[in-house]
């Protein structure tokens, strides 16, 4: 069997970009296949490649603002460096559209300027008591999913479904109900390859409803939370702000797609 040399990031880029011939491209294939870690980077990758095209790809086409053309036109600014007129016109289309876009998820996000609601502090309780649990992180396992569902979703009143972030790496492992108050809730729990646990935290019945993705931080951990109709979720784990915003933004998409969270 021919041994796989080694992947550069380099060639992960390249293999994103579907730059290399397809006999490279199958042996990085390979690769991933044995190295996960570098299958979640392409994932993402991938993903800001997708957000990159949505922020900006109007802009190649737009038409030059009519402000901006009498001020690219005019004599006295080009005329000593005519082939600018183009780079000039695209940097301050870039700077527009980079504004209009910024921030383009599924949902504007606002970091939390005063204190969170207080079932947000319960989802970051509960991660921390069942995340770290090492004997019985969940209550039913991944392999009862079905009857899992079917019980959250008749304690919760509303049908409720696992979105799937096996792309990011993050792979399903269970569930548990959780007492919020007098209001039940549910907490999914994922796991990837390196034993790292994110947890989805999903109540009914805030009284406030917030469509917009907020921040909060504190102990290692960050979560990022919203409501979209009569739910309300709370996304938490231990990792760098624009990875759980990525995860966020992929468990919003999944559960928008199919219409389960309105």
């Amino acid at each position: 069997m021919t041994e796989i040399r080694e992947i550069l990031d380099s060639d992960l880029h390249a293999y994103v970009d579907d730059e290399l011939d397809l006999e490279t491209a199958a042996e990085v294939e390979r690769w991933l296949v044995e190295h996960p870690d570098d299958a979640v980077r392409v994932h993402r990758y991938r993903l800001q490649r997708i957000q990159l095209h949505e922020l900006y790809d109007d802009g190649l086409t737009a038409p030059i603002p009519a402000e901006v053309e009498v001020l690219l036109s005019d004599p006295g600014w080009m005329q000593w460096m005519p082939n600018m007129r183009r780079l000039a016109a695209g940097i301050v289309l870039l700077a527009v559209g980079g504004i209009a876009g910024w921030g383009s998820t599924s949902l504007p996000i606002f970091d939390e300027p005063v204190k969170p609601a207080n079932f947000v502090r319960r989802a970051l309780d509960a991660h921390v008591v069942y995340a770290h649990d090492t004997s019985r992180p969940v209550e039913v396992g991944v392999n009862q999913e079905i009857l899992l569902m079917s019980w959250l979703s008749g304690r919760l009143g509303h049908p409720l479904r696992t979105p799937k972030l096996s792309g990011a790496g993050f792979n399903f492992i269970g569930g548990r109900l959780v007492a919020d108050q007098a209001v039940p809730a549910a907490q999914f729990m994922y796991e990837n390859s390196l034993g790292k646990r994110v947890t989805l935290y999903v109540r009914t019945g805030n009284k406030e409803p917030d469509t917009a993705f907020r921040f909060i931080a504190e102990k290692g951990m960050g979560a990022f939370y919203w409501t979209d109709g009569p739910l309300s979720y709370v996304l938490t784990g231990e990792m760098p702000r624009g990875d759980l915003l990525d995860l966020a933004d992929m468990v919003h998409k999944d559960l928008d797609t199919v219409g389960i969270s309105g």
